[in-house]
C-alpha cells in the first residue's frame, strides 16, 4: 500500500492514533517503508499534538534524531540515548542513528568506507571530524572545482578561525590546515602534504567501470599518495554495491546503508512523448524544480519549449541576473532569456562564478526550473523539493542504475523538503549497482600512466613486466613520466624520441621562453595532438592547427564579449548563444584545463632531451600561465572559482591592487567595500556574497 496517504494532513487529524500504530508495525517488519511514512507524518505534526509523546517515541525508534523538537519531553534515559547521537564540538547537531555508527567508528580511529544514499548527510560527518580537533592537517578530495568551492565556503565558514582553508597548490600553509582540492591539484603539490585524515569524496570514481578516463587514474593516484602517508581515511560515495578490497587488506570498515532522512514519491509517466509529459507536469509544479537533461542543448530545447506553452514563473530577481548577463557577455545571450521566465541551464562550460549564482538564485526560490545536465552528479550539490528526470542518458550513452538513483536522490531536504517527488519519463534501469575497484591497489585494468606511479614493492609481477621497457629506455627519465600525471608514457617516450632524433630541427621550435611565435606555438600544438590526442578532436577543437590559432586569437583579443562577436563572425556559429557556448567551452576546457596541462608535459620532456645535450630548453611557464589565467590577471580565474565574475573582478582592480598570489588576492579582497565601487546592486550583491564567504 502507497505511503502517501500519510502525507495527507486532513486523514492524519481523524486517524492519528491507527497512522502511528501502523507506523510502528512498518518500523518492525519495513524499516525503510515505516520511516518514510513516519517522516511524511513528522511533515504534518502539528495535527498530532495529542500523541507527541508516541511521535517522539516513534521518532527515536527510526533513528531519526534530528527530527526531534527541542520541548520533547525525553525520560532521563532518552536523554542520554539523545545525547550518544550529538557530535562533539557541534552545538545544537544531532545526528540520525546510522550517522552516529559511523561517526562512532570514525572516532574510533577506524578507517570508514561508506556507500549511502545523497540525502544520508556525509557532509556533516566530515564536518564532525573536523570538529572534533583531533587532526592538525586534514585532507578532503571532491570531484569538482565547483564542489572545491561548496566545501571551502562550508568548512571556512564553520572553522575559518581554527583552520586555513587551502584550495590552491601555491598558498602558504599555516599550522592548522584543510586542503579541500581536486585529484588533479593535490598531485600538484611540490612539497608533499602529510595529512592526519583524508576524506575521499564520490570514491565510486576510482573505479574505470565508471567513468574510465585519465581523471578517473589521476585520483586513484592521489588516493594511493594519501594511503601510503599512513592517515586515517574516510572514503564517501553514494549506493554502490561491493568493493573489490577486502576489509583485512585496508584495515578498514565497511559500512553500506540504505537509510533515508525524506521521502520520496516516485511518478512515472510513459504516456505520450516526454515533452508533453514535462509541459503537464511543470504546469502544477509552484516550488523549486530540477529537471535533468542529457546535455545543455537538450535543456535549452525543452525550456523554450515549456516557456512557449506558458509555463513561466518570472522573478525580479532572476531578471536582475538575466540583464547582468547581457550587459556583460552579449545581449542576445539565450540564458538571459531564460532567466527572465524564471529558468536556469546549469552545464558545465559555463563560467564557474555564473554557474555558482544560478545554483544561489535557485535555492533562494528566485529561479523556479534549474535544468542541469550531468553537473546535477558531478558538481552540483543541492536539493529540490521535485525532480524530473527528461532525458535517460548522459550526452549519448543510457545512464546506469546507479546513476539513476543518485539523481532521483537530489529530490528532498531534511527538515526542508520532507517530501521529495521524481517524475521520471523514462522506464527506469535495470537494478544494477556498482561493484567499485580500486585499480591503484589492485592494479586491474591500471594504465600504465598510474602504474609508474606506484612503488616498485607494490607492483605485482605482472605489473614490472609491464614497465620493463620503460625502465631499460634511457631517452627519457621516469621521473619526468611521472610529473606528467595522467599521460600516458609510451606517447611522451615518442614525443621525446622524435624531438631527439633531430633536436637541430626542433630545438628553434621548442626552446623558446615567454610568449612563442606562431609557428612556434603551432608546433607545440601539433605535437599534442599527435602525441598526447592520437590526432583525435577534444571538447570542440579538431587538431593542433586549429588549437593554436584560437589561442593566438584569444591572445590578440583578450576580452570574452570581444572574443565572443569574433566568433560570431564565424561562418559556422548558428548565432549569438552558439557563439557564447563555443567560446565558454573552449576556455574552460581548454584555456583552463587541457592546454595548460599538455603545455607542461611537453615543457619537461623537451627540457629533459634538450638538457642531455647541453642545448638550452624552452620554459613554458609564463605562456602557459597567461593562457590558464585568460591573458588576464591572476585574480580574474582565482576569484572566479569563488563565485565572482571577471567583469566585476575587473572593476574591483581598477581601485584596488589585490596582489598576484592566492593568499594575498584573498587578503586584499577582504578589505574591498562594495559600497565605494559604482556597481549596480547585483554586483555589489556577488561581491558581497563573495567577500562573507572567503
Amino acid at each position: 500500500m502507497s505511503n502517501e496517504r500519510f502525507s495527507n494532513p486532513g486523514w492524519l487529524k481523524e486517524n492519528g492514533f491507527s497512522a502511528l500504530a501502523e507506523i510502528s508495525g512498518l518500523l518492525e517488519t519495513r524499516e525503510n517503508d515505516g520511516r518514510d511514512a513516519l517522516i511524511r507524518v513528522l511533515e504534518h505534526r502539528q495535527v498530532l499534538e495529542p500523541y507527541a509523546v508516541i511521535l517522539s517515541a516513534l521518532t527515536q525508534r527510526a533513528g531519526l534524531y534530528p527530527y526531534l523538537e527541542d520541548d520533547a519531553k525525553l525520560s532521563t534515559a532518552d536523554l542520554v540515548d539523545l545525547e550518544y547521537h550529538c557530535a562533539d564540538g557541534l552545538d545544537g547537531i544531532v545526528l540520525h542513528s546510522a550517522q552516529a555508527k559511523v561517526y562512532r567508528a570514525l572516532m574510533d580511529g577506524v578507517n570508514v568506507i561508506l556507500s549511502a544514499p545523497t540525502s544520508f548527510g556525509k557532509s556533516l560527518l566530515i564536518d564532525a571530524m573536523i570538529a572534533s580537533e583531533r587532526f592538525s592537517s586534514i585532507v578532503v578530495i571532491v570531484p569538482t572545482i565547483a564542489l572545491i568551492d561548496e566545501t571551502r565556503r562550508r568548512l571556512a565558514k564553520r572553522f575559518g578561525t581554527k583552520f586555513k582553508v587551502i584550495t590552491h597548490p601555491s598558498q602558504e600553509r599555516s599550522d592548522r590546515n584543510i586542503y579541500v582540492l581536486t585529484q588533479e591539484r593535490f598531485v600538484e603539490f611540490e612539497k608533499a602534504i602529510n595529512p592526519e585524515f583524508f576524506i575521499l569524496d564520490e570514491f565510486y570514481k576510482l573505479s574505470p567501470n565508471n567513468r574510465g578516463d585519465e581523471r578517473t587514474f589521476v585520483l586513484n593516484q592521489a588516493f594511493y599518495q594519501l594511503f601510503k602517508s599512513g592517515a586515517q581515511f574516510f572514503l564517501i560515495g553514494p549506493n554502490v554495491q561491493d568493493i573489490t578490497i577486502n576489509e583485512s587488506e585496508l584495515n578498514f570498515r565497511f559500512f553500506r546503508f540504505d537509510f533515508t532522512t525524506v521521502a520520496t514519491e516516485i511518478r512515472y509517466s510513459q504516456k505520450g512523448t516526454e515533452l508533453e509529459n514535462a509541459l503537464d507536469i511543470c504546469r502544477t509544479l509552484t516550488e523549486p524544480t530540477l529537471i535533468f537533461c542529457k546535455s545543455a542543448a537538450s535543456a535549452f530545447e525543452l525550456a523554450g519549449h515549456l516557456i512557449a506553452e506558458g509555463v513561466v514563473a518570472p522573478s525580479p530577481e532572476a531578471k536582475e541576473m538575466a540583464d547582468w548577463l547581457r550587459a556583460n557577455y552579449h545581449p542576445e545571450w539565450i540564458l538571459a532569456d531564460l532567466l527572465d521566465q524564471g529558468y536556469g541551464v546549469h552545464h558545465g562550460s559555463l563560467p564557474r562564478s555564473i554557474a555558482y549564482h544560478l545554483l544561489r538564485k535557485f535555492n533562494e526560490g528566485a529561479i523556479r526550473f534549474l535544468l542541469c545536465t550531468s553537473t546535477i552528479i558531478e558538481g552540483v550539490n543541492t536539493s529540490a523539493k521535485n525532480i524530473i528526470i527528461y532525458d535517460n542518458k548522459i550526452a549519448t550513452r543510457k545512464f546506469d542504475q546507479f546513476t539513476f538513483n543518485n539523481i532521483k536522490g537530489r529530490a528532498g531536504r531534511m527538515l526542508k523538503h520532507f517530501v521529495g517527488h521524481v517524475y521520471v519519463l523514462h522506464a527506469e534501469p535495470d537494478p544494477e549497482l556498482p561493484i567499485v575497484d580500486f585499480p591503484s591497489l589492485t592494479h586491474t585494468g591500471a594504465p600504465e600512466s598510474l602504474l609508474i606511479q606506484l612503488d616498485q614493492r607494490d607492483l605485482s609481477e605482472r605489473s614490472q613486466d609491464q614497465l620493463r621497457y620503460l625502465h631499460a629506455q634511457d631517452i627519457l627519465p621516469i621521473d619526468v613520466m611521472r610529473s606528467n600525471s595522467g599521460v600516458e608514457p609510451r606517447p611522451q617516450l615518442d614525443l621525446a624520441t622524435e624531438i631527439a632524433s633531430n633536436p637541430h630541427k626542433y630545438h628553434p621550435l621548442l626552446s623558446w621562453s615567454g610568449i612563442p611565435t606562431g609557428p612556434q606555438l603551432q608546433e607545440v600544438c601539433r605535437l599534442i595532438f599527435a602525441h598526447f590526442l592520437g590526432d583525435k578532436p577534444r571538447d570542440g577543437v579538431a587538431s593542433g592547427k586549429q588549437l593554436s590559432f584560437l589561442l593566438f586569437r584569444f591572445y590578440n583579443n583578450p576580452s570574452i564579449p570581444q572574443l565572443i562577436q569574433i566568433e560570431l563572425a564565424n561562418t559556422q556559429s548558428k548565432g549569438p548563444s552558439d557563439a557564447i557556448e563555443r567560446v565558454l567551452k573552449f576556455l574552460r576546457q581548454w584555456c583552463e584545463f587541457h592546454f595548460p596541462k599538455f603545455l607542461g608535459a611537453v615543457e619537461r620532456i623537451q627540457r629533459s632531451v634538450f638538457e642531455r645535450r647541453n642545448m638550452k630548453p624552452g620554459d613554458y611557464r609564463l605562456f602557459g600561465g597567461k593562457v590558464k589565467h585568460l591573458f588576464m590577471h591572476p585574480a580574474v580565474t582565482v576569484l572566479e572559482e569563488y563565485g565572482l565574475p571577471y567583469k566585476l573582478t575587473l572593476q574591483v582592480l581598477q581601485k584596488h591592487d589585490l596582489g598576484d598570489d592566492v593568499d594575498s588576492i584573498i587578503d586584499n579582497l577582504h578589505r574591498v567595500e562594495p559600497a565605494k565601487l559604482s556597481l549596480t546592486p547585483f554586483e555589489s550583491e556577488m561581491l558581497r556574497d563573495t567577500i562573507d564567504n572567503l
